[in-house]
This record gives C-alpha cells, sequence and structure tokens, in this order.
C-alpha cells in the first residue's frame, strides 16, 4: 500500500519505519498536492490541513485516512464513510490516553498564566516594567473551577486542581461519570454562576452547535475562561465580543473555530492587545512525547487493522 504523510515535520522515525513495512512512505514536501495524493492508499494527518470532499476527491485510491488525534473538525466524516473510507483515529482509546498528559498540562499552564498576569510579567528589554503591583494576580488554592466536559482531558485537569487545592465543580452529559472531591452541577448555567474561573474540556462532533450559546457565553463577565477543547464548542463571536467590552477578567484559547480556513484568528490578536487574553496556536498536544507516541500508536493500529483484513 502507498502510504503519504502530509505533515512531516519531525514525523516519529519508529513510526515511519513501521509504515515502511507494510508499503512505500512518501512525505509531502509542499508541491501539487493533487500529484501527491494520486495515488495514495493510505494518508496520515495531524491539524494542519482541512481534510474535506475537494481535499478526498484528489485522493482516488483512499482506503484508510490516519490521525493521531481525537477531535475530527478538520475531518470531513461524511464525506469519508460515503466514499467507504476508514478512520483511524485516538479517539475512544481511553486507556492508552491516559499517559499522555500534554493537553491538561497546557490547559493547568494557561491558567496559571491568566491567573498571575503571566502576559505582562514575563520581562525582556522590549517589555523591561518592573513592578509587582502592576502583575498582582489571583492564585488556584480554594478557588471556584468549573469543568465542562469530565472526560479523559477533564478528570486529569481536575485531579492538577484537587492537588493545588482549587474547589472542582464540573458538567457533563454522562450521567455515570463523577469524580471523587468534584461536585457535579445541574446544568452548565449554574456551573458558570458558581465559577471563578471556566474550563473549556468537552469533546466535539463536526457540525454540532456550540455547547455554550451567547446566553452562557454572557454568564462568563467577571470570569475567567478556558478553552483547549474546540474552538466550535464557544460561540465565538460573542465571546469576543464580551472580551472587547472588557467585561472579563481573563481568556486564553488555544483554539479558534475553523481553524483550517476562513476565521477570527485576526480579531483574537487585536483583543490580545492590552488585555488579559492569551492565544496559543493549538499547542496544547504538541509536546515531542505526546506526539512521538501518538504518531507511533497509530501506526500500530494500522498495521493490526491491516493483519487482520488478511485473515479474513
Amino acid at each position: 500500500m502507498r502510504i503519504g504523510i502530509l505533515e512531516g515535520d519531525h514525523f516519529s522515525a519508529r513510526a515511519r519505519t513501521m509504515l515502511a513495512n507494510i508499503g512505500p512512505v512518501e512525505v509531502f514536501d509542499g508541491g501539487m498536492l493533487e500529484a501527491f495524493l494520486a495515488d495514495k492508499e493510505v494518508l496520515f494527518v495531524r491539524l494542519g490541513y482541512r481534510i474535506d470532499r475537494a481535499t478526498l476527491d484528489l485522493a482516488p485510491r483512499l482506503k484508510l485516512l490516519c490521525s493521531p488525534t481525537t477531535g475530527h473538525n478538520h475531518l470531513d466524516e461524511v464525506h469519508l464513510s460515503l466514499r467507504g473510507i476508514e478512520l483511524i483515529s485516538l479517539r475512544g482509546e481511553r486507556t492508552f490516553l491516559q499517559c499522555i498528559r500534554a493537553t491538561p498540562e497546557h490547559t493547568l499552564g494557561l491558567m496559571l498564566a491568566l491567573l498571575r498576569n503571566y502576559r505582562i510579567a514575563f520581562l525582556d528589554s522590549n517589555h523591561p516594567y518592573w513592578d509587582r503591583d502592576r502583575c498582582r494576580g489571583d492564585e488556584l488554592f480554594g478557588m471556584r473551577v468549573g469543568i465542562i466536559g469530565l472526560g479523559r482531558v477533564g478528570g486529569i485537569v481536575a485531579e492538577y486542581l484537587r492537588a493545588l487545592g482549587a474547589r472542582v465543580a464540573y458538567v457533563d452529559i454522562r450521567p455515570e461519570v463523577s469524580r471523587d472531591g468534584c461536585e457535579r452541577c445541574g446544568s452548565l448555567a449554574a456551573l458558570i454562576e458558581a465559577s471563578e474561573l471556566v474550563v473549556m474540556c468537552a469533546s466535539y462532533a463536526d457540525g454540532q452547535p456550540p455547547v455554550m450559546d451567547r446566553e452562557l457565553v454572557g454568564l462568563l463577565a467577571g470570569r475567567y475562561f478556558v478553552n483547549t477543547a474546540r474552538g466550535e464548542l464557544v460561540d465565538e463571536a460573542a465571546l469576543l465580543e464580551l472580551v472587547r467590552q472588557e467585561s472579563m477578567k481573563g481568556v486564553a484559547t488555544d483554539v479558534i473555530a475553523n481553524e483550517n480556513g476562513p476565521n477570527r484568528l485576526d480579531e483574537w490578536l487585536d483583543a490580545a492587545t492590552g488585555r488579559n487574553v492569551i492565544v496559543t496556536p493549538h499547542i496544547a498536544g504538541a509536546t515531542w512525547s505526546s506526539m512521538a507516541a501518538t504518531e507511533e500508536f497509530i501506526a500500530q493500529k494500522l498495521m493490526k487493522k491491516l493483519e487482520q483484513a488478511a485473515t479474513r
């Protein structure tokens, strides 16, 4: 099988060796995408490309799409299904993902950065203001923190917060989900109103409406908000409006809606100027160890899939 890697920058050497046992491996060099995809039967993609109908139409021989991600909003799952292309990803791999801590750690880091005003507290020659009172902030100990979605990331974040002495509450659509020392709230509105800091950790399915609509976003006034899940989970226009009104204590987002297409990145960059707003370019899962481990896991998953198909 001919295998293509769309984003080969620092792609795991071990994973690439495993793939070479399946068939020829080619890494996209940024040239003609149509020529690259024409003969590929397996394609690896991270988050840098939107794999939509137009892209899939360039890959007539594609049988398997591999993405070392849990979120799929960069993929047109409807058209994948219509084309009979099987998706191999990290979704549902809870046991393996318990050891992948990059996203929970970044989420915690963004919380601390917001609360302690790191954006203005980190000094350099262009920003030399030695003024501790200007940087005075808040602390997690004793703070009321609300987590939206107590899945893998949300559950680990809750553990971190509990270890730091925060008072943690959560909402989750699954009634069976719970966490020792964390309080379940009956509604998202009640969670936001009871929290000083709100953290978005919910999962996202392509095309679903925002978990937080304009009305719920409005409840964030006077609070901190962190999102390392997906930009589409929040009414982004309403959130930016609230930020521009300077009604919030701080916002940190690692994600924006429609990252691979027309989006509001310029608005976010403008909103971050002179405010306690932090924007990072979807780096929560981007550590050397986590990316290598997930690429190797997906390569192994692909090999098992092909072995099982060969024995039928």
